[in-house]
């Protein structure tokens, strides 16, 4: 490919790209990106932790079988005592002592602390400032005696703990953190070091207060180890979030803080390296044969580069490489449209080319039309294209065009896209060529006998310049007008597809099925006490051949207006069944909701349908939960409540959608006792709305909970509704920041065969 290129004019805008990314790079912009990266690298290489520290945990068991936290300090007392007796390596207390209490519990505890014959050790709390300045909280000298004391401060980055201090200054002095001094770190002046998220957290070794307190371990798991003592139970609000692990009690981070540094205080190799490496790798493109092969230049290298920051990351060398990929994204983007503009000003028989699919996305339709070709219909009788059509298809639609445009000019990709490189020329007699393409599938094309009806759709890439943009408008209105006149065929506009759909609902859906086009997807619900995946909520996506992905909403809107939506809401029942089945045999608690609309469940058949779908899969009902929705449009009538009550007997679970939405709900749950609740997206909210709105949400947490029905929030998008659910003691959620539906074979090896790798 013989290019003329103007070096001179290229390497100015390298250079000032270049500059650009390093001065975002030096000024620290690019860190979310990279702290999200690291979060991918560091799940690589996976390691256990030593299990030399071990946790000793006030967890929920422990609360719920000693009493409410914080206990009595000579229960306190008893558990350090108990404690030293197995002979650890030494004891670190992971809670502030502030005030006395009862004279004898406050002697037990002191005396406990100071004659123990492991060192111990008690931690001071700290916290910022408006101004920065770092002050502690220290236990009173009066509660704890003169035993040591150490600083427990674990600042956050975007609200994730990142890196964790050797010590701080405090207005006792120099106080070590908890992981220096469990690691016995000497260092000459308070610095902070990275913690080392390739080490599982999962692997430290727990042992509940409540198996201390009855001592029912085994001695081994603590002799002559480091023990933490701390509250673990996450709804005491002791908790932070760990990049990639989750939320998890502070004693959690000492931990891995300590394991860090025995490993090795990680190296910090910075951004500088990669942008340089990157910056001659895109220096290379200045030459003939670089611009020739600059993909084979930006992506390996772009590659290479990331490989290597991952590699980095696994050995704890912190390294930051989006600075260097955004120079080589950038630069190749640049370069590539430069390449498009001399490819369309030199082509010739030597530089013109019909498949440009190699070429970076800029390259391709940096001023291109795309003219996508949709199969619309098939006068077949099931009503579709066979797969094995669709390459005949791509050569007659192609073949069409190439009739009215220069066949130099087409290019097409694999999703029924062709890509016209428009010349210049004047607005009507583009609106000509398009009338043009408009006629040439005014008749159906013909494959294999039979006829297939195409739609042809004009369009720009986002990135064309505005002229073109308004020329092409125009043209396009001047040539729907002609259309009119002259032609039978119409462009169908995204209200006409629906309307086709609705005409073909019945029969399409019917073929889909057939087919395996239409899919069901699991959402993962987490349990908000332990992060763990213990459920999941059902729905469907159909791959339609014309209309791309068709999600479980527009699905369901379509089949109700075409009064399908009985076969819809069973078909998606049956699957979520079958689904529940299989993952059963994984985890037998396992269970999967299903939303269900009340007209549905009042159909008499429907119970007797869904319990022999579940013999037929062998899943036991109680595996299914059926999430029923709009239930106050029938009043909740008796006929509603029988027929809830007889799914119930047979075994099923009863979920009621959308809760909060009305002040009836509560006076549901005392007309009929459900087994889940399923709040609404608004009504979780409301935790962090105004005063009596929150009142109003609390309180009916509360009912549910004593009404023992399992609560379960919907559509969880923020991290602080997230962490108010969790405090009011809502059992499970789900949304975009806890998963994204996936399909059943990845949703088993995401969630079951990866925690069965981890936990069992």
């Amino acid at each position: 490919m013989a290019l003329n290129l103007n070096k001179a004019k290229i390497g100015r805008k390298i250079l000032l790209i270049a500059v650009a990314c390093g001065v975002l790079g030096a000024l620290g912009l690019f860190l979310p990106l990279s702290l999200a990266l690291t979060v991918l690298q560091s799940k690589i290489a996976v390691k256990p932790v030593s299990g030399d520290i071990v946790v000793v945990g006030i967890d929920s068991p422990s609360i719920s079988e000693v009493g409410r936290w914080p206990w009595p300090r000579d229960k306190q007392a008893e558990l350090i005592r108990k404690i030293d007796a197995y002979d650890p390596a030494s004891i670190y207390v992971d809670i502030i002592y502030q005030g006395a209490t009862s004279p004898a519990a406050d002697k037990a505890f002191y005396n406990a602390l100071n004659q123990a014959n492991a060192p111990t050790h008690v931690i001071a709390s700290a916290d910022k400032d408006d101004a920065g300045r770092v002050n502690s909280i220290f236990s009173k000298r009066s509660v704890v005696g003169p035993v040591d004391t150490i600083t427990a401060y674990i600042p956050s980055v975007f609200g994730f703990v990142w890196e964790i201090p050797t010590s701080i200054e405090s207005e006792r002095g120099r106080l070590r953190s908890v992981s220096a001094r469990i690691a016995d770190l000497k260092e000459e002046k308070p610095s902070t070091f990275s913690v080392n998220y390739t080490l599982d957290p999962n692997s430290i070794p727990n042992v509940a207060a409540k198996d201390i307190l009855s001592q029912t371990i085994n001695a081994d798991q603590i002799k002559g180890k480091t023990v933490i003592i701390g509250v673990t139970d996450v709804s005491q609000n002791d908790v932070h979030y760990m990049p990639g692990w989750g939320v998890r009690a502070g004693v959690y981070f000492h931990v891995l803080g300590a394991e860090t540094i025995k490993n090795g205080l990680p190296a910090n190799w910075g951004w500088l390296g990669f942008f340089v490496a990157a910056l001659l790798l895109c220096s290379l493109q200045l030459s003939r044969e670089g611009l020739k092969y600059s993909i084979l230049i930006c992506w390996p290298g772009a590659a290479i580069i990331l490989g290597s920051s991952t590699w980095l990351t696994t050995l704890h060398i912190i390294n930051d490489p989006i600075p260097a990929l955004a120079l080589i994204a950038s630069v190749g983007i640049f370069v590539a449209r430069q390449k498009a503009a001399l490819i369309r000003s030199q082509r010739n028989a030597e530089t013109g080319y019909f498949n440009m699919t190699g070429y970076l996305v800029e390259e391709v339709v940096s001023n291109a039309v795309f003219i996508a070709a949709n199969v619309t219909r098939a006068e077949t009788r099931l009503g579709y294209v066979r797969q094995e059509d669709k390459i005949s298809i791509m050569k007659e639609v192609g073949h069409r065009l190439s009739t009215v445009i220069d066949e130099q000019q087409l290019t097409h990709n694999d999703d029924q896209q062709f890509f016209w490189e428009m010349p210049s020329i004047p607005t009507q007699k583009l609106a000509d060529h398009l009338e043009g393409m408009r006629q040439l599938f005014s008749e159906p094309l013909i494959i294999d006998g039979r006829k297939i009806d195409i739609d042809i759709h004009f369009g720009v890439d986002r990135n064309v310049n505005n002229n073109i943009k308004i020329r092409l408008m125009s043209a396009l209105d001047a040539s729907v007008e002609a259309s009119r006149s002259q032609s039978t065929f119409k462009i169908a506009t995204t209200m006409q597809f629906d309307a086709l759909l609705r005409s073909q609902f019945s029969s399409e859906f019917e073929t889909a099925m057939n087919n395996g086009d239409i899919e069901l997807l699991l959402e993962a619900q987490k349990n908000l006490t332990n992060n763990a995946v213990e459920s999941a909520a059902a729905s469907l996506r159909w791959t339609h051949p014309a209309y791309g992905q068709i999600d479980t909403a527009k699905l369901f809107a379509t089949a109700r207006d075409t009064g399908n939506l009985k076969r819809v809401s069973n078909y998606l029942c049956e699957q979520a069944i079958k689904a529940a089945g299989r993952l059963a045999e994984q985890r037998p608690d396992f269970t999967v909701s299903v939303k269900v609309s009340t007209d549905i469940i009042l159909n008499p058949e429907f119970g007797e349908a869904m319990l022999q779908c579940a013999l037929n899969a062998q899943c036991p009902p109680a595996n299914v939960t059926f999430e029923v929705l709009e239930i106050h449009d029938h009043k909740f009538n008796e006929q509603a409540r029988s027929a809830l009550y007889e799914l119930q007997q047979v075994g099923f679970n009863i979920g009621i959608g959308n809760f909060g939405l009305t002040d009836a709900d509560i006076d549901l749950i005392e007309k009929f006792q459900p087994d889940e609740i399923v709040l609404a997206k608004s009504f979780s909210a409301e935790l962090l709305g105004s005063t009596s709105n929150e009142i109003f949400a609390v309180g009916a947490l509360r009912i549910a909970s004593a009404s023992h029905a399992l609560t379960t929030a919907d559509g969880i998008d923020d991290r602080d509704v997230l962490a108010a659910l969790r405090r009011h003691g809502c059992a499970r959620g789900r949304g975009k920041i806890i998963s994204i539906p996936i399909n059943l074979n990845n949703f088993s090896k995401t969630y079951l065969e990866i925690s069965d790798k981890k936990f069992g």
